[in-house]
């Protein structure tokens, strides 16, 4: 389900300028560009939705969506000062929050399957004062696919009261549904590059005239690279060099996980 990153006003006015200006939640972006789409070619301004779709992510990656909103704010009485502060994004400047922020972090390490909006959206209606002026609000921090771990920031909740009641947070915390997944238990990880040192073994053993002195060295560099990390449980041109591939679940099964090793 799409969804914007900003729940409550300001930080949703926020949120429509980082779209309008190419940024923003990807999710909003490309319903805001199938919609679009649609409306251009019941107009006749292009053939295919395909075609729609690639004039709206232009207009939008040059700035020009942001550009026409801001000349319509200043046509219906906006002053210039706020019209620049909301095209630098010097959102502070122009909006007021409210005073107090709580984070929610995840309790357990995995990967965001699902976030549920709905929820959400009940707790800045019912719980933090509904769309006010007061600044009240929930930033959500991370994105469906994500990975995460324990202490993971999954959202900030901005509200005007010190404290917050642990019914909200429980809410705000159970809308993320979170897979679990151990990433720090790493089974088995290879090299991209794996393929080609067997090649170099292959071609350096057809010029020794010792076999045997062959067998031994492949077996001392197969022993060498299973303590850098190399296996070859999974084929090496499925993922770029040095990523690590294979984890293992809370259940116990295997997992492969695409994860940039640093």
């Amino acid at each position: 389900v799409p969804y914007s990153k900003m729940l409550g006003y300001p930080l949703e006015i926020q949120d429509v300028v980082e779209v309008l200006d190419g940024d923003g939640s990807s999710d909003v972006v490309d319903v805001l560009a199938l919609q679009c789409a649609h409306l251009l070619q019941m107009s006749g301004k292009v053939e295919s939705l395909k075609e729609g779709e690639k004039m709206v992510f232009e207009v939008l990656s040059k700035g020009e969506g942001l550009t026409k909103f801001l000349e319509m704010l200043e046509g219906q009485g906006v002053t210039r000062d706020v019209v620049d502060k909301l095209r630098a994004k010097k959102f502070s400047e122009v909006f007021t929050l409210a005073e107090h922020q709580t984070r929610i972090e995840s309790r357990v390490p995995g990967i965001i399957r699902d976030i549920r909006l709905d929820n959400l959206e009940r707790v800045v209606t019912n719980r933090l004062g509904g769309y006010g002026s007061g600044g009240q609000g929930i930033r959500i921090t991370v994105d469906i696919g994500g990975r995460v771990n324990v202490g993971t920031c999954l959202a900030v909740i901005y509200h005007s009261e010190e404290t917050l009641a642990p019914k909200i947070k429980s809410v705000v915390n159970t809308a993320f549904e979170i897979e679990k997944v151990h990433f720090n238990r790493v089974i088995r990880t290879f090299r991209n590059d794996e393929s080609e040192k067997k090649q170099q073994r292959r071609n350096r053993n057809s010029k020794s005239g010792s076999k045997g002195d062959a067998y031994k060295q492949d077996k001392k560099e197969d022993k060498d690279d299973m303590k850098d990390g190399v296996g070859s449980s999974v084929s090496s041109e499925s993922v770029p060099k040095d990523y690590v591939v294979v984890v293992n679940t809370e259940n116990g099964e295997e997992r492969t996980v695409t994860e940039k090793k640093e």
